[in-house]
């Protein structure tokens, strides 16, 4: 962790990863500071980048959005080119949630993806992914459920 954070930068980042959209008021009432300390004090986090950016967090099944999984992906050719051609795809597609390049798996990447239902996810990975040249191969695992989910890193105290 970064030794130049004191307690109430780490009680801040606390509260902004647990409640979006609480006012300024109410979280310097919580880590007992003012709201004005509060603001340079958040404004210096995100110019180190230890704030990278703030979002709400959507519930996906009130959505619409069922189903979840994950599919290892296999990369037709090894090289820079292709390798390029593939995250390109990734980062345009809002389906995928999460890619990971990996070791020690079946595969060269991980994607968290997620879709409406099932023959959703399975015209995603036919047409999308698979219709994808630089991919040999996929496997893909449903999600039966989620044991845990959370943006939350933990911040020693």
């Amino acid at each position: 962790m970064d030794e130049s954070l004191d307690k109430f930068d780490r009680l801040l980042l606390q509260v902004l990863q647990s409640e979006d959209g609480i006012s300024l008021n109410t979280i310097a009432q919580r880590i007992n500071l003012s709201s004005s300390q509060c603001s340079r004090r958040i404004s210096r986090l995100k110019e180190k980048g230890i704030i990278s950016r703030q979002a709400t967090l959507l519930n996906a099944s009130s959505l619409g959005l069922d189903v979840q999984a994950f599919i290892n992906v296999t990369l037709s050719q090894h090289d820079a080119t292709t390798a390029d051609k593939f995250q390109q795809q990734v980062l345009n597609n809002e389906k995928i949630l999460e890619c990971h390049a990996i070791t020690g798996a079946e595969g060269d990447y991980l994607l968290k993806v997620i879709a409406s239902n099932n023959e959703a996810l399975r015209q995603f990975v036919m047409t999308e992914l698979l219709g994808l040249e630089c991919i040999s191969k996929v496997h893909t695992s449903l999600s039966l459920g989620s044991i845990k989910t959370t943006t939350r890193l933990p911040l020693q105290l």
